[in-house]
C-alpha cells in the first residue's frame, strides 16, 4: 500500500500529506456501516456514485441496501472475468488460449456466476437486455476483443492487481481499486515499451475521447501508479460497444489518455475532499437521514439508473 509521503512528495513532484491536509481537512475516520463496521476503503465507484448522489451512496454503504445487479453489470464482468482469464493464462503459463478455449471459460464462467447470483438477489434482467441476448453479446463481445483489441494492447505485466493507498499517514481508511491489466506498449516513435493501464469495458455508449481525459477512474489509477513511483504514462479504455437501438453491430475501439502531474494531485485533492464530505453529511444528518439528492433533470435521478428511486423522497418516494 502507497501512502502520499513528504518523501513521495519530493520524488514525484506530489504535494505532501501536510500540504494537502493543509487545503483539505482528511478526516481520519470514515462513517461506520449499519452493522456498526467502519468503511474501510473509498474506490472510484464509491466516489462517483457519492458525486452524482449522497442519498444514493448513504443507502448503499451505509444502510447496506443492495439490489440485484442488472444485465449489463452482469455482461461487462463475465467479459471482463473471461479477457483476465486469458491474461492470467499467458502470464502464468505463457501459452495463450485459443478463441475457442477462452469462449469455453467464458461459458463456464457465466454459468457458475449465474447460479452464484440465483443464490443471492438474482440479476435483475431487463426486456431490452434478456439474459440469452446478454450471453450471445458476450461471446461476439470476446471474438472481438480477440481479434481488434488484444493484438494492440501490448505485452501483459499484472492482471487484476490490487492498487491501495492512502492520502496521509495515520488514516484508517484507504484508497482502493482493482487494475484489469497492466501491460508494457511500444512507443510509436522509438519502439520503447511504455508502461499503461488498461480497463475493459462493455457499453452502450463507449467513451469519447473528451470524456476519457475526464474520467476519474483513469485519474485515480494512474495516481495511484505515481505513488508508488512506477508510474504508467497511460491509461487505455478497451472498449466493446454493445448493438442497441443507436447501433445495429457491435464494435470495439481502443481510447488513451494522460494525465499531467497537475491533475494527478487534483484527481487525490477531489477524493480527500468527497471523503470530508461524507464526514459532514454524516455528522449533520446521521445515517438515518436524507444526505441530498441528485439533479432531477439529470440521468441518474431515474427509476432505470438508481435502484432507489422507488423510496427516495428526492424521486419517487413522496
Amino acid at each position: 500500500m502507497s501512502t502520499l509521503t513528504a518523501a513521495s512528495a519530493s520524488t514525484l513532484g506530489a504535494v505532501s500529506a501536510g500540504a494537502l491536509a493543509a487545503r483539505i481537512a482528511v478526516p481520519r475516520r470514515l462513517p461506520a456501516r449499519y452493522d456498526g463496521q467502519p468503511l474501510r476503503h473509498l474506490s472510484h465507484s464509491s466516489y462517483t456514485k457519492f458525486l452524482l448522489c449522497p442519498e444514493d451512496w448513504r443507502r448503499h454503504y451505509l444502510l447496506g441496501e443492495r439490489i440485484a445487479p442488472s444485465g449489463a453489470m452482469f455482461l461487462g464482468s463475465r467479459v471482463d472475468e473471461a479477457l483476465s482469464t486469458y491474461y492470467r493464462q499467458l502470464l502464468e503459463r505463457g501459452d495463450p488460449l485459443a478463441l475457442e478455449q477462452l469462449k469455453d471459460a467464458y461459458r463456464d464462467q457465466w454459468a457458475r456466476q449465474l447460479a452464484a447470483e440465483h443464490d443471492k438477489l438474482g440479476v435483475d434482467w431487463h426486456d431490452e437486455l434478456g439474459e440469452q441476448q446478454a450471453f450471445r453479446i458476450g461471446l461476439d463481445a470476446i471474438e472481438l476483443a480477440f481479434a481488434e483489441l488484444i493484438p494492440h494492447i501490448g505485452r501483459p505485466v499484472a492482471v487484476q492487481r490490487k492498487l491501495e493507498f492512502a492520502l496521509a499517514p495515520g488514516l484508517d481508511w484507504t484508497v482502493q481499486g482493482y487494475l484489469d491489466l497492466e501491460a508494457l506498449r511500444p512507443e510509436q516513435t522509438d519502439g520503447e515499451p511504455v508502461a499503461a493501464i488498461v480497463d475493459f469495458k462493455v457499453k452502450a455508449t463507449p467513451l469519447s475521447q473528451a470524456r476519457a481525459d475526464h474520467d476519474a477512474q483513469a485519474s485515480l489509477y494512474l495516481a495511484g501508479r505515481w505513488l508508488e513511483r512506477d508510474p504508467a504514462r497511460e491509461f487505455w479504455f478497451a472498449q466493446i460497444a454493445k448493438p442497441g437501438l443507436r447501433r445495429k453491430q457491435i464494435s470495439a475501439s481502443l481510447v488513451s489518455t494522460t494525465r499531467t502531474s497537475g491533475q494527478l494531485r487534483g484527481a487525490l485533492a477531489r477524493i480527500a475532499q468527497a471523503a470530508s464530505q461524507i464526514v459532514g453529511c454524516y455528522e449533520r444528518f446521521g445515517p438515518d437521514r436524507p444526505w441530498g439528492f441528485a439533479d432531477p433533470s439529470g440521468w441518474k435521478c431515474s427509476a432505470r439508473y438508481c435502484s432507489h428511486h422507488r423510496v427516495c423522497p428526492g424521486g419517487g418516494g413522496l
